[in-house]
């Protein structure tokens, strides 16, 4: 019979190193601060705001750790929030990154709007690798990846407009 371990060894792209939220718990660690990214629904997608809109919906972006592997994260306010909350908590304060311990996020409704999430620290500290610190000094700044977000999106964006399209 045909060995099939090689199954678990293929990479196939997979997430490509962006966290997204389960259903379900989310255990991570975060090793960054998070920077603001303010998005718009424009009828089919999100796409970035413009300072001042009306209607926006504002994430934090930023580097975890999840199962031995650092992911960019976009998350949402309500969990921002709440890790802003704990920073300021008496028993899990921190002010300095990566965050001192992991995190769950717990999702219900994962994949809707009517999603709720609760963010519960673990009670012990957990320290970050040098390996992973090492990895983490090559990553952009939370800022830098939000500028290339926005970079991109004006790419497709533009890329989306034909000159067929233009009514004039």
């Amino acid at each position: 019979m045909p060995n099939m371990d090689w199954v678990d060894s293929v990479n196939t792209g997979g997430d490509n190193g962006y966290f997204k939220i389960q259903e379900g718990d989310n255990k991570i660690q975060l090793l960054s601060h998070l920077a603001p990214y303010a998005l718009k629904w424009n009828g089919s997608r999100y796409v970035p705001a413009e300072d001042g809109e009306e209607g926006v919906s504002h994430k934090g972006v930023g580097w975890v750790l999840q199962d031995g592997v650092i992911k960019n994260a976009t998350l949402p306010y309500t969990v921002v929030r709440a890790i802003k909350d704990l920073m300021q908590d008496e028993d899990y304060a921190f002010s300095e990154f990566p965050m001192p311990r992991l995190i769950n996020i717990k999702a219900k409704n994962a994949g809707t709007k009517e999603v709720e999430y609760s963010v519960v620290p673990s009670p012990k500290e957990t320290e970050v690798s040098e390996e992973i610190l090492a990895q983490l000094k090559e990553k952009l700044s939370p800022e830098e990846f939000v500028e290339k977000m926005r970079a991109k999106e004006k790419t497709e964006v533009s890329q989306d407009v034909k000159p067929e399209d233009i009514p004039f």
